[in-house]
């Protein structure tokens, strides 16, 4: 998902669009009375026709993300100089898992082609919002070739028209602890995780939108793993300095991907040796989405199913009762905890590994292993799911199915694809299963052939340096 840093870059693009005027979505044109004519700019925006409406030649008066939000204002002029709620219209913009966004100028004529140098991703693809400004300076020249906008485009987002009152309201109540904000509070976050959080566990506290804004399935992993937190720990459980320690990694690790724009080290996310102790002792596990206190009305048990998620932790860095304090059932869910990795005799090794020799492993045969990239069908076709290899260097047409040693699942004809299990007792561990069966499957209600059996180390060994939990 599209975490904090990522929502704040968004943001800080379509600054390039406050304060011009926005051309009229449902018709193509501005109206007459901004614009004194009737001409056509472009091509309509795919907005609702109700959201048109309420957006038709008004000015982007100012734009502000909140955590993983980004709030557009719109007014019927760019130069208000007091906020009037009355009059403005405000557009709520979420990236989901995989959204972006960009921003460019453009010319009247060149408003039909694609921008060159567009991304691989965004080519064929319309995006979910389009959106183009002009400069209220430059209406008197509204028919000229050389006319020049601002074209806001987001891909994969959702967008919804909200009270603007309320969206000002929102950033002035959580600013102060928002982990990418430049008014960043640390002690304000600190007490909103203290009061607001009493009675989660840590982990379904960060990722809270109301306690900790802007924070991600992946700030969350890593600032605990830097700080030595359990994800599971109740939040009342936490002594004051790991509680400060927590939420100091929280905003350097976002503040760090905010300034690089992309994600730092990951220690333990998405990973099977854990980066800090170097041992095969990475938990993964999906936690979360439910409260130990069940009258907080704040709670994740109170419709925060989206809290869920698959969480990596290292049960050596990461003990669960750190703090020497009693938590509860937590301690028995650690004793059937199953990780990525376990111990035989005194050195780590895979789980399900033996303690043979593993069997030889596959390699470009031009540029041998460290080019070498494991990857997974996404298209719906015949082959969907399966992994296959691929290189990584420029050029290299290197291609092979990845599964050859895996059997073929009941249905006839079909591989079975390898998945990770994600459940309390077994998460973690490899499993084969039928593809039809796959929930992933846009709309897939059925279970295939029931196909199911876990992997053996004559299934993992030739992929075993190449295997990642969440491919």
């Amino acid at each position: 998902m599209v975490e904090g840093p990522g929502a704040t870059r968004n943001g800080r693009k379509v600054q390039l669009a406050v304060g011009k005027f926005l051309v009229c979505p449902g018709s193509g044109s501005v109206s007459e009375e901004a614009t004194g004519t009737d001409k056509t700019l472009e091509p309509p925006s795919p907005l609702p026709r109700h959201i048109a409406g309420e957006l038709a030649s008004r000015a982007l008066l100012e734009a502000f993300t909140v955590g993983k939000e980004l709030f557009l204002i719109f007014a019927s002029s760019p130069y208000t100089t007091e906020a009037s709620g009355d009059d403005e219209v405000a557009l709520r913009l979420h990236f989901g898992m995989n959204g972006s966004m960009s921003t460019r100028k453009a010319k009247s004529s060149d408003l039909q082609k694609r921008p060159s140098g567009a991304a691989p991703w965004k080519q064929g693809k319309e995006p979910s919002i389009r959106l183009y400004f002009a400069d209220c300076s430059q209406y008197e020249s509204i028919c000229s070739s050389d006319y020049a906008y601002v074209i806001v485009e987001a891909w994969e987002t959702t967008f919804t028209s909200v009270c603007a009152i309320k969206s000002r309201n929102k950033l002035i109540d959580l600013t102060s602890r928002d982990v990418c904000s430049t008014l960043f509070n640390a002690q304000d976050l600190f007490a909103s995780i203290r009061q607001l959080g009493s009675g989660m566990i840590i982990s379904d506290a960060l990722l809270n939108q109301d306690i900790c804004p802007g924070v991600g399935n992946i700030i969350k992993i890593e600032s605990l793993h830097r700080s030595k937190v359990d994800p599971r720990r109740i939040v009342n459980s936490l002594t004051d300095p790991e509680l400060r320690r927590l939420v100091r990694h929280a905003r350097t690790y976002s503040m760090d991907w905010l300034k690089i724009g992309r994600a730092g080290t990951k220690f333990v996310y998405n990973q099977t040796t854990c980066g800090s102790c170097r041992g095969l002792t990475v938990k993964m596990q999906k936690i979360g989405g439910a409260s130990s206190n069940e009258g907080s009305s704040i709670g994740p048990g109170k419709g925060h199913a989206f809290m869920s998620r698959v969480t990596f932790w290292c049960t050596i860095c990461q003990p669960l009762n750190a703090s020497g304090e009693s938590i509860g059932s937590l301690e028995t869910q650690s004793a059937t905890s199953t990780n990525i990795g376990s111990t035989i005799g005194d050195r780590n090794v895979p789980h399900n590994a033996t303690e043979t020799p593993s069997k030889a492993q596959v390699q470009c045969p031009q540029h041998g292993m460290k080019s070498l990239r494991l990857c997974r069908v996404r298209k719906e076709n015949p082959n969907y799911l399966r992994i296959f290899l691929s290189c990584n260097s420029k050029g290299c047409q290197y291609f092979a199915w990845a599964d050859t040693q895996f059997p073929h699942c009941r249905c006839g004809g079909t591989k079975a694809i390898l998945r990770v299990a994600k459940t309390e007792r077994s998460g973690g561990r490899w499993f084969l299963c039928c593809a039809y069966g796959d929930k992933s499957r846009k709309g897939n209600l059925n279970n295939g052939c029931g196909h199911f059996e876990w992997a053996t180390d004559d299934h993992l060994a030739p992929l075993r340096s190449l295997l990642t939990p969440l491919l």
